[in-house]
């Protein structure tokens, strides 16, 4: 559609330039303003031809590797729980979700689109990271020119589901995120309410695949907080109304400050606070000093506020309450309530790790001294410094490649950006907001995108792994290209440079390392085994699961009959790719004291004739399982074979 577009462009541009008329003359022989008219056309062009470039790009890159490398158990944990729902079941009363469970939904329509196998969840992936890139092209678009905002939109892409296809759901509160960060920016230029109404859309939308998409509700609802402080009235105020409003302004902004707290407490370390809590505390500080600083002409605060929020909360609540019917009407709304409290809480217990302090401290000092190097020194210093960044590229690069330590200093200087970048655009949006440098919409369209970054950044809580960067770093060089675009003088060469190197850091150092590499050591891509399975879906692994998997198949389609088998601990790939299910799938929504958990399982496996059982045992997330319940199995499955890490065991 953009090449026919684009094509159509050049076609009207060449006809209108070219064909002569009596009655309607060229470009070249019209009186009237012929330059601005080629101009337009030129520019129409243009903007079409980067913006087709950009997505062109980005569709080959991403889906070179859309099937490189898997988690066995998120594949299998997505795909167990979109075939539950192709069969009729409901997520969180037939079977354990552990996320909210839109995503599934989704899922299972892939299945059916695409066919049963994990590839299809993919290519779904792969359908909204196209509709994700113009998107954020477009925020750029508000804050740079077009060949910048598509460098800088290429850059979010070779950070995002390169590295990671896995059809998780922060990929989709990263996307739905950005369609709502759009949408807030439009109804800044256009005022108009439906674009509120969208916003909050996303925003509910979001929450469906994770309740992780509340931090985007919040950063929008701290951005309309903002704006009501910031864009000028005409009503005449009234002190008992503005000190009113203040208190309410005040409660609601550190409500939101403790609430965040109180989280970020379950899982705490001294970089926990200074990454996670103090880019929100700035965002909401923000707030309170725009209220306290600004001129006093402006009346029906409250009226004005809430004007704003019911559409956007009126999308935020639509798409959640219609999720909620099926549940309301069959009466199991708490089942729902309880699946999704008690996976939050399973995550914050058990799937949790600390930011890492020696990235954080080290990390920050380094872009201190070189935003410094870079910003605070004379122009001829800052040219010099650009050219050693072009310069000291490959020598970075190869030292990365070839020293661990080296490596790790790079990803923890790029990782630390994100907090310094929105503690640092704040305090420079309070100062040009105070020496009048930036007009009302700039303010607002700055704040809305360190806001979002603040608040998205969540994300990576409480499992702060170098993987869960990938899910939120586009907003970090947002927000960046967003503050950089205000200065008087930019430091082009060092930008360009520190822009190229980062694409060249992710592209050749961390991306064919796979995850588990990322940010620790560089290793060249080892996943050339195909998948051969056919739900497997081609994906391409190494080539120690491609044995494992295929051994482990031919054993169970050889020994297990029936519908069900039993496979742990945290091993659902092993049922979706054989074609079985889960006899156990409902017994865990609830706790068990640990003496009747054999029973319990045992009693399962009987009521469903399940033959044949799979012991994991290099399990993801959790220990093995007790004693007790293996020795039950042992005499219920005596006979026995291995296939890498599984165990299975068979009835006679």
């Amino acid at each position: 559609m953009v090449l026919r577009e684009y094509l159509k462009s050049l076609k009207l541009g060449a006809t209108e330039i070219l064909t002569a008329s009596p009655s309607q003359p060229t470009l070249l022989q019209s009186p009237v303003a012929p330059r601005a008219r080629f101009l337009e056309v030129k520019s129409r062009v243009i903007r079409q031809f980067v913006f087709a470039t950009v997505l062109l790009l980005s569709a080959l890159y991403a889906a070179k590797g859309l099937k490189r490398g898997w988690f066995p158990w998120d594949e299998g944990i997505l795909a167990q729980s979109a075939e539950a729902v192709l069969h009729g079941e409901l997520p969180h009363r037939d079977y354990l979700e552990i996320y909210t469970g839109g995503l599934s939904y989704l899922n299972a329509a892939a299945f059916r689109l695409f066919g049963t196998n994990l590839a299809s969840m993919r290519y779904m992936l792969f359908l909204f990271f196209l509709l994700w890139v113009p998107a954020f092209y477009y925020a750029a678009l508000r804050f740079v020119s077009m060949p910048v905002a598509g460098a800088v939109t290429l850059l979010a892409v070779a950070w995002s589901i390169p590295n990671y296809s896995a059809a998780m759901p922060s990929w989709y509160n990263l996307f739905f995120a950005t369609f709502g960060l759009a949408a807030l920016l439009r109804y800044i230029e256009t005022q108009k309410r439906r674009w509120l109404l969208a916003a909050g859309l996303c925003g509910g939308i979001s929450c469906l695949f994770k309740i992780s998409g509340l931090y985007f509700v919040a950063g929008a609802l701290l951005f309309l907080l903002f704006r009501e402080a910031v864009v000028p009235k005409t009503e005449v105020e009234r002190r008992r109304e503005v000190a009113l409003f203040r208190i309410f302004l005040t409660a609601t902004v550190f409500l939101y400050e403790a609430l965040v707290f109180l989280v970020l407490r379950k899982v705490a370390n001294p970089a926990t606070y200074l990454y996670f809590w103090v880019p929100n505390l700035a965002v909401a500080a923000a707030i309170l000093w725009i209220e306290f600083h600004r001129a006093k002409d402006r009346g029906q605060r409250f009226v004005s506020l809430f004007r704003e929020l019911t559409p956007f909360s009126v999308g935020v609540v639509l798409p959640i309450a219609i999720f909620l019917t099926r549940y309301v009407l069959a009466g199991n709304f708490l089942q729902l309530f309880r699946g999704v409290s008690g996976s939050v809480e399973e995550h914050l217990q058990y799937v949790n790790s600390a930011p890492s302090v020696m990235n954080l401290f080290r990390g920050i000092p380094i872009n201190l001294l070189l935003g410094f190097v870079v910003f605070m020194t004379g122009t001829r210093i800052a040219k010099a410094v650009g050219v050693l960044f072009f310069a000291g590229i490959p020598v970075v690069l190869f030292l990365a490649r070839a020293h661990t330590y080296v490596d790790s200093v790079v990803w923890g200087t790029v990782w630390s950006f994100l907090p310094l970048v929105v503690v640092v655009g704040v305090v420079l949006l309070a100062y040009w907001s105070l020496r009048g440098c930036i007009d009302v919409v700039e303010q607002q369209q700055l704040y809305l995108v360190l806001s979002v970054c603040a608040t998205t950044n969540l994300i990576q809580f409480p499992y702060t792994t170098n993987s869960y960067y990938c899910y939120v770093v586009p907003f970090a060089f947002l927000s960046a290209a967003a503050v950089f675009s205000h200065l008087q003088a930019p430091r082009k060469l060092a930008l360009a440079g520190a822009l190229c190197f980062c694409i060249l850091y992710i592209a050749l150092i961390v991306t064919p390392g796979f995850v588990e590499n990322m940010g620790r050591e560089y290793r060249p891509d080892q996943q050339s085994a195909r998948l051969e399975l056919p739900r497997a879906g081609g994906l391409r692994v190494y080539p120690r699961y491609a044995r494992t998997y295929d051994d482990l198949s031919a054993i169970i389609k050889e020994h297990a009959h029936g519908k069900y088998i039993y496979a742990t601990p945290n091993c659902p790939e092993v049922y979706f790719l054989n074609g079985f299910r889960d006899a156990t799938a409902t017994l865990f929504r609830t706790t068990y004291d640990p003496s009747e958990v054999t029973q319990v399982v045992m009693g399962a496996l009987r009521e469903h004739d399940v033959n044949l059982v799979v012991l994991n045992g290099n399990p993801w997330y959790s220990g093995p399982i007790s004693l007790e319940l293996r020795a039950a199995l042992e005499r219920e499955f005596p006979n026995r074979a291995t296939a890498g890490p599984f165990e299975v065991r068979w009835k006679p």
